[in-house]
C-alpha cells in the first residue's frame, strides 16, 4: 500500500515536472526562436540598409590607394582610350608619345588627346569622393562657418550616416571579406574587382557624353549616335557633316534647344519628377532673368569673324545661350547650318515647343552632361550654397548651382568672383552616379545596382552579362529606369557605351576572359528593329516628323503636333503589343530575317510618307479647312461635315461590320482644337475658323468664312461641296496623323481599342475613352493624346492597308509588299496603289469595291509618292535598285519642252524630298512662258548643254548647286560665260553683285531655295537682266517640286541695321517667281529683316502662278522697307510684322486696291495686303502734280509700333586682372598644400 502510494507520488511529481518543462520552462527556449523567426524579413531589411549605407559611405584611404595604384599599371591604355577625343573635335595638335597602344574609339575613328578631361583630373576627383564623399572638405553655418579668407573645409561630417560616396568597395574592406577563390585579380580580394568594374561603367558612359567631343557643355544638335551605316557617316578626319546632327532638314538649328534637346524638357519635365529628399523638393527655381552663355568649343561652334573655307559648308551653330526677352517679339530663332547665319525675332519652336530661351540655362554639363532643375537641383542641395543656407555641411557654400549653374564648366566667372572649379566638371558627373545609378532599385523589376554589379563579378564577368548589365546601368542613367521597354526615350551612343565597357573591362584591366566566339546571327525582331529607329533618330525627327513655318515660306520646323517619342511609344503599342484582337502593325517578321526586317520598314516608310501629307506637313491633329471657292475665297463652314464631296456622318460600315459603325448624334455639340503653331506668333495671317458641329436648333444656317475680307457670315445658306448647308451631327472630321475620318472608321477604333471593347469585356488600350461620344478625345491637349493621334492612325493602316485585299484580280497588301522587297524596290506602282488604297478605297481607279471613297480627287498623290522613296533611300538608307527605276512622265504643257538635267540635290531642299538622277539624254529646259504686264519684260532665253547627274550625297545640299561669293568685292553678270543656270547664288558678307543686260540667273529645278540670296550688308544692283526662280516640275521625283521657288531674297542675317541688305533696280531688269503647276507659285521679290532695304525705279517684278495659289511680286517682312519710285509689278504684294512700302508719285488707296502713276507716268493697279504693323506709306513727290492728294488710309489690321532687332550678343569674354590671376593661383596653391 505505501509502496503505491509512492509510486503515486513519484507519477504525480513526474506529471507536474512534465507540465512545468511544457508550459513554463520549454517556453523559454522555444519562443525567443519563433519570435525571431517573425520579425526575420524586419532583420534583412535592416541588414540590407546597413550594408547598403556602409558601400555608399566613404571608403579608407588605403582602400582607394590600393585600388590607385592597380589602375595607375594601367595608365598609358587608358590615357590612350578613355581621354581620347574624336578628330573632328580635337584641338589638340599632337599625338600621345605611346601611340602604339589603343589610340581609337570604338567606332574605329582616330583620336587625339582631349584637352577638358584628363587623368590626372579624373584620379584627384575620384579620391576626392570616394574617401571624402558628399560631405568632406565642407563648411558648416554653426560648426566651422564660411569667410572670405577661408579656401579650406573640413571632414568632421564624412563619417556621418548621410554622407554618399562612390563605391570602391569600401564594404567588402569594411566586413574583412576574405579573398574570393574566384577572384579575377591574380588572387587580390574580389573587391578590388567590383571597384574596377564600377571605374569601368562610369567612364564607359563618360566617353560617350563628353570625352569624345571634349565638351564640358551641351551643343546645340548634339549627336545621338554613330549610325556608321549611313552614306553620311564622315569618320576618320573628315569635318562632322550636318547631317549627322540632330536638326530640322540637316541645317536649321532651334536657338531654343538650350530648353531641351531629345525629347527633354530641362526646365519643365523635373516638374513632374520626385525631386524630393526628405519629403522637401529641391529642383532649382526657374529665374527667367538668368543670363548666361556656355563655353566656346573652337571646332564645334560658330564663331563670329570664322573664316569658312571652301565657300559654301557646313557650319554648326554657336554655343547655347539663354536670357530673358528685351521686348515683345524677341525670339531668338534658328541658326542656318547652310548660310552661316542667326534668323532671330521669329517664332520657331524646339522640339519640345520652346521659342524663347527665358530661364533656359539648364543645359547639361561636365562629364556626364548632368542636366535639368532636378539633376541640378539635388548638386546644389548637397554641395551648394543650399546646404550651407539650411545648415547642413557644404563643399561649395558660397555657389549657388541653381543661379549659376555655368560655373560647372568655368564660364561667366565673372559672375562668382572669378574663381574658376576645374574639379566641377567631374565632381557633378560622380555626385549624378552616386545617387543616381549606385543607389538605384526598382522594386518592380528587382534590379539594383550593387548587388547586380556584385552578381556580375561572381559570375566571372561572362560577356552575356558584361552587355547585359551595362545596357541596363545605360537606359538607368540617361532615361532613369533599368528595362529597355520603360520608356520610349533614346539611350544615345548606346552601341559605344557598350563597346567602351568591354574594351576596359577585358582589353584594359584583363578581367575575366572574353572568350572568342562567334557573333551569334542577328535575330530581326520588334527590339532589333525600335534600336534601329532610335539610330535613325536624328533624321526620322529632323526630315519626317517636321511641319511648314507659315511666315517662314517653306522653312521647316519640329512637329509640335506628332513628335518621336509618342511615335515610339504608339509604335510599341500597335507592333509589339496589339491593337484589338491580334491585330499588329507590321514592322519586322523574324521568321523572314532581313527580308522581313525590309518588308517592314517599307510598310512603315509607306504609312510616314501619307501621314507626312495628310497631317504632319501642316502640324494638325484635326482637319481643318482646305476647300474653298476659288472666284470668292470661301470656305463653308459645313466642311467639317466632309471635304472632297464626302459626307462622314453616313459613311457606315459594310453590312457585316454595321454593328461597328458609331450612331451619329444631332444633340452633339463640339470644336476643333486650333494647333498652337496655327495661331500668333506662328501664323500672323488669318485662317478660317476651326471645325465644329451643333444643332441646327442652335445655328440652322453655318455659313461660310471669306478670306479676302476676314469675316465671318453664318446667316447665309451656304453649302460645302457635298450639299449640306448645317454641320448638326457633323462631329466625325479627320482626327489622328492620318486624319482618320467617318462614323465607320471611328466605330471601329472604338471597337477594337476603346470603350466599347471594355464594356464588351475585351482587351482595351483605353477602356475609359468613347471615341464615338468624343472623337476630339483624340486630340485633345492632354499629354495621353499624343501616343493615341499616332495609335488612330496605324490602327486605319492595319485595317485599311495591311489587310486589304481585292478579290476580283487577287491582290493581297501583304504579298504585294514582299514582292516590291523582293524585287529590289523599284517599282513605284506599288506605292501609287498604297496610297489609292489610303485615299480611295482601292488600288485600282474607279473603285468597285464597297469601301470606295466618292471622289475624283487624291490628295497629295505626287507629294506621298516622293516621300516614300525619299524615306526608303535617305533616311532608312535602304538598298534600292536605282538602274530599274520607272521612267518619269512627261512634262506638263507649257513646261517649255523637254526637260533639263538636273543638279542633284539640289539647295535648301528638305532631305526627305531628294532629286532623282533623269536620263542623260534629256534636253535642257527652256524658260517658262511670262507673265503678262504692261509693257512685259523680255526675258533672256536659256541654253546649256546637258549635264551628267551627280550621285546623291544624301544630304539636302549639293555644293556644285550654289555658288556662293563672300569675299566683299563686286561680281558682275552680264553675259552667257558669266551667268548661271540650274544654280543658285549666295551672296553674303558685304558682297556686291552687278546685274546687267545679258545676264541672267536662273535656279534649279524643284528647289524652295531662290536663285539669289542676298545677307549680312550685301547689295544688289539690277540695272538689266533677269532672275528666275525655281520651277516646280511635277514630272519628276525631285526636290520640293509641289511650290515654286522665290527669285530673290533680300535678308538681314544677322539681326542688326548695320548688317541688313540692299537692293536698287532700275528699268531693264526682271525678277521673276518659279511657277507650281500643281502647288503655290513663288514670290519675286522677298526683302526681310531689321535694315534690309529695296528701293525700285524700274524693272519688272513677277510672281509665280501656282494651280493652288500665286505668290507675291513684293513680300517685305520684319521691319524691311521697300521704296518704290517706278516698275511693273503682276502679282500681290503683302507686307507685314512692322515691315513698310513707300510708294512715290500720285496713288489713291481703296482697301486693299492701291492705283496710280509714278513720276514717269508708269501706272500702278496692285493689291496689297498688310497685317500685324505692316504700313503702306504713299507719298506724292514735287516733280509731279496729282489731282488729288495720296491716300494714307489706315491698314486693315491694327499696327504696332516698329521695335529695334538688337544686334545678337555673343557676349563679353571676361578677363580677369592681374591682381585676381595672383590671387586666384594663391589659393590654389594653398588647396595643393592642406
Amino acid at each position: 500500500m505505501r509502496s503505491k502510494n509512492i509510486r503515486r507520488l513519484i507519477f504525480s511529481l513526474a506529471a507536474i515536472l512534465i507540465e512545468l518543462l511544457t508550459f513554463a520552462i520549454l517556453p523559454l527556449f522555444l519562443l525567443p526562436p519563433l519570435a525571431s523567426s517573425s520579425s526575420s524579413a524586419a532583420a534583412d531589411n535592416e541588414e540590407h540598409h546597413r550594408r547598403k549605407t556602409q558601400a555608399t559611405a566613404a571608403a579608407p584611404l588605403n582602400t582607394f590607394l590600393l585600388l590607385k595604384d592597380h589602375i595607375d599599371l594601367h595608365r598609358p591604355q587608358i590615357e590612350n582610350f578613355v581621354f581620347q577625343t574624336l578628330h573632328q573635335f580635337a584641338t589638340a595638335t599632337e599625338q600621345p608619345s605611346n601611340n602604339h597602344l589603343i589610340n581609337y574609339s570604338t567606332v574605329g575613328q582616330p583620336t587625339l588627346p582631349s584637352r577638358v578631361y584628363t587623368y590626372d583630373d579624373f584620379m584627384r576627383t575620384l579620391q576626392t569622393m570616394a574617401v571624402d564623399g558628399t560631405l568632406g572638405n565642407s563648411f558648416h553655418r554653426t560648426t566651422n562657418p564660411y569667410t572670405v579668407n577661408k579656401v579650406m573645409g573640413n571632414n568632421d561630417y564624412v563619417n556621418d550616416e548621410s554622407n554618399m560616396a562612390f563605391y570602391v568597395s569600401q564594404d567588402y574592406y569594411e566586413s574583412s571579406a576574405t579573398t574570393s577563390s574566384s577572384s579575377l585579380l591574380g588572387g587580390e580580394n574580389e573587391g578590388m574587382t567590383l571597384a574596377i568594374v564600377n571605374v569601368c561603367a562610369f567612364l564607359a558612359n563618360a566617353m560617350v557624353e563628353s570625352i569624345q567631343f571634349d565638351a564640358c557643355d551641351e551643343w546645340n544638335g548634339m549627336m545621338t549616335g554613330f549610325d556608321t551605316t549611313s552614306t553620311t557617316f564622315s569618320g576618320g578626319d573628315q569635318p562632322i557633316s550636318l547631317t549627322e546632327l540632330s536638326a530640322v532638314n540637316g541645317r536649321y538649328f532651334p536657338s531654343s534647344n538650350a530648353c531641351g534637346q531629345n525629347g527633354r524638357s530641362y526646365q519643365e519635365e523635373d516638374d513632374a519628377q520626385d525631386c524630393t529628399i526628405n519629403d522637401v523638393d529641391v529642383s532649382c527655381p526657374v529665374d527667367p532673368l538668368m543670363d548666361m552663355r556656355a563655353t566656346v568649343h573652337p571646332k564645334y561652334n560658330y564663331i563670329p569673324g570664322k573664316t569658312v573655307s571652301n565657300g559654301f559648308r557646313n557650319q554648326p551653330p554657336p554655343e547655347f545661350a539663354c536670357g530673358k526677352k528685351d521686348y515683345e517679339g524677341d525670339y531668338p530663332g534658328y541658326w542656318d547650318g547652310y548660310t552661316a547665319e542667326f534668323v532671330q525675332d521669329v517664332a520657331y519652336p524646339s522640339a519640345s515647343g520652346r521659342i524663347d530661351v527665358e530661364g533656359c540655362c539648364f543645359w547639361g554639363r561636365g562629364a556626364l552632361q548632368t542636366k535639368g532643375t532636378c539633376a541640378l537641383g539635388k548638386f546644389n542641395y548637397h554641395f551648394g550654397k543650399r546646404a550651407y543656407d539650411e545648415n547642413r555641411p557644404a563643399r561649395y557654400p558660397n555657389v549657388d548651382f541653381c543661379n549659376i549653374p555655368s560655373v560647372l564648366c568655368n564660364t561667366n566667372v565673372a559672375q562668382y568672383g572669378g574663381v574658376v572649379y576645374p574639379e566641377l566638371k567631374w565632381m557633378v558627373a560622380f555626385h549624378q552616379w552616386i545617387e543616381g545609378v549606385q543607389s538605384y532599385s526598382n522594386d518592380e523589376t528587382k534590379w539594383e545596382y550593387l548587388p547586380q554589379l556584385k552578381l556580375l563579378v561572381e559570375r566571372g564577368l561572362v560577356p552575356s552579362d558584361v552587355r547585359f548589365f551595362i545596357d541596363k546601368v545605360s537606359s538607368v542613367l540617361t532615361r532613369g529606369c533599368d528595362d529597355f521597354f520603360c520608356s520610349p526615350h533614346t539611350i544615345n551612343f548606346l552601341k559605344q557605351r557598350r563597346d567602351n565597357f568591354e574594351t576596359l573591362v577585358y582589353d584594359i584591366f584583363k578581367l575575366g576572359s572574353r572568350r572568342i566566339q562567334p557573333e551569334p546571327p542577328t535575330v530581326y525582331n520588334y527590339e532589333y528593329a525600335e534600336k534601329w529607329l532610335h539610330l535613325k533618330r536624328p533624321k526620322i525627327e529632323g526630315n519626317i516628323l517636321t511641319s511648314k513655318h507659315h511666315e517662314l515660306g517653306t522653312v521647316q520646323y519640329y512637329s509640335q503636333a506628332y513628335r518621336f517619342v509618342p511615335f515610339l511609344s504608339a509604335l510599341r503599342k500597335a507592333a509589339n503589343y496589339g491593337v484589338g484582337d491580334g491585330r499588329y502593325f507590321f514592322l519586322v517578321d523574324p521568321e523572314q530575317g532581313l527580308r522581313g526586317f525590309n518588308a517592314g520598314l517599307v510598310n512603315l516608310a509607306a504609312f510616314l510618307a501619307n501621314a507626312m501629307a495628310e497631317s504632319i506637313d501642316h502640324d494638325s491633329c484635326e482637319e481643318f479647312h482646305w476647300e474653298k471657292d476659288i472666284a470668292t475665297g470661301r470656305y463653308a463652314i459645313s466642311n467639317s461635315c466632309g471635304q472632297n464631296a464626302r459626307n462622314y456622318g453616313t459613311e457606315s460600315c459594310p453590312p457585316w461590320q454595321s454593328f461597328m459603325t458609331c450612331p451619329s448624334s444631332a444633340d452633339v455639340t463640339l470644336q476643333a482644337s486650333i494647333p498652337e503653331t496655327s495661331e500668333p506668333p506662328f501664323r500672323l495671317v488669318p485662317q478660317p475658323p476651326p471645325f465644329q458641329c451643333m444643332p441646327k436648333s442652335n445655328l440652322p444656317s453655318s455659313g461660310y468664312w471669306e478670306e479676302p475680307t476676314n469675316t465671318l457670315n453664318n446667316d447665309a445658306n451656304y453649302p460645302n461641296s457635298y450639299g449640306r448647308t448645317d454641320i448638326e451631327g457633323c462631329s466625325f472630321w479627320g482626327r489622328g496623323v492620318l486624319h482618320t475620318r467617318g462614323t465607320c472608321n471611328f466605330g471601329k477604333f472604338n471597337f477594337h481599342v476603346g470603350s466599347r471593347a471594355a464594356a464588351e469585356n475585351r482587351p482595351s488600350l483605353y477602356p475609359d475613352l468613347d471615341f464615338c461620344s468624343d472623337p476630339g478625345l483624340i486630340c485633345s491637349d492632354e499629354e495621353r493624346t499624343m501616343d493615341i493621334r499616332w495609335v488612330v492612325g496605324m490602327f486605319e493602316w492595319i485595317d485599311r492597308v495591311q489587310e486589304y485585299y481585292d478579290s476580283t484580280v487577287d491582290w493581297n497588301y501583304m504579298r504585294e509588299l514582299y514582292k516590291y522587297v523582293d524585287g529590289g524596290m523599284s517599282d513605284d506602282s506599288f506605292i501609287e496603289k498604297v496610297n489609292l488604297i489610303l485615299a480611295r478605297g482601292c488600288h485600282l481607279y474607279p473603285c468597285s469595291t464597297y469601301f470606295a471613297v466618292k471622289s475624283d480627287r487624291f490628295l497629295y498623290s505626287m507629294e506621298k509618292k516622293m516621300n516614300f522613296r525619299n524615306i526608303l533611300k535617305l533616311i532608312f538608307e535602304l538598298p534600292l535598285n536605282e538602274n530599274s527605276l520607272s521612267t518619269p512622265p512627261a512634262p506638263p504643257p507649257g513646261s517649255g519642252g523637254n526637260v533639263a538635267q538636273p543638279n542633284e540635290p539640289v539647295v535648301n531642299m528638305s532631305p526627305t524630298k531628294p532629286p532623282t538622277a533623269r536620263p542623260t539624254t534629256s534636253q535642257v529646259q527652256t524658260p517658262s512662258p511670262v507673265k503678262s504686264a504692261t509693257n512685259p519684260p523680255t526675258i533672256l532665253p536659256v541654253t546649256a548643254e546637258p549635264t551628267t547627274p551627280r550621285v546623291p550625297t544624301g544630304s539636302p545640299i549639293e555644293v556644285s548647286d550654289v555658288t556662293q561669293w563672300n569675299d566683299g568685292e563686286t561680281h558682275v553678270v552680264n553675259s552667257k560665260e558669266t551667268s548661271f543656270l540650274d544654280e543658285s547664288i549666295v551672296v553674303t558678307r558685304n558682297t556686291t553683285l552687278l546685274l546687267e543686260d545679258g545676264g541672267y540667273i536662273e535656279a534649279p529645278l524643284n528647289t524652295n531655295w531662290p536663285a539669289v540670296r542676298l545677307s549680312i550688308g550685301s547689295i544688289l544692283v539690277g540695272t538689266g537682266g533677269a532672275i528666275n526662280g525655281s520651277y516646280a516640275d511635277p514630272s519628276f521625283l525631285e526636290g520640293e517640286y509641289e511650290n515654286g521657288g522665290d527669285g530673290l531674297h533680300i535678308n538681314n542675317g544677322q539681326s542688326s541695321e548695320l548688317t541688313g541688305s540692299k537692293g536698287s533696280f532700275f528699268n531693264s531688269v526682271a525678277i521673276v517667281g518659279g511657277d507650281s503647276p500643281i502647288g503655290v507659285g513663288g514670290n519675286a521679290l522677298y526683302v526681310n529683316g531689321f535694315g534690309s532695304e529695296a528701293k525700285i525705279y524700274g524693272g519688272s517684278f513677277i510672281a509665280g502662278k501656282g494651280s493652288k495659289d500665286n505668290g507675291y511680286s513684293i513680300l517685305v517682312q520684319n521691319s524691311a522697307k521697300v521704296h518704290v519710285y517706278s516698275g511693273l509689278f503682276d502679282g500681290e504684294i503683302k507686307v507685314d510684322r512692322n515691315a513698310e512700302i513707300i510708294f512715290y508719285g500720285c496713288f489713291m488707296r481703296d482697301r486693299l486696291q492701291v492705283t496710280g502713276t509714278f513720276a514717269d507716268e508708269t501706272y500702278l493697279d496692285v493689291l496689297i495686303r498688310t497685317s500685324y504693323g505692316g504700313e503702306i506709306t504713299l507719298t506724292a513727290v514735287s516733280e509731279q502734280d496729282c489731282e488729288t492728294a495720296p491716300s494714307v488710309s489706315p491698314t486693315n489690321f491694327p499696327t504696332v509700333s516698329p521695335r529695334p532687332t538688337p544686334e545678337f550678343n555673343h557676349g563679353e569674354r571676361t578677363t580677369l586682372s592681374f591682381v585676381e590671376i595672383s590671387l586666384s593661383l594663391a589659393s590654389l596653391l594653398l588647396v595643393g598644400l592642406f
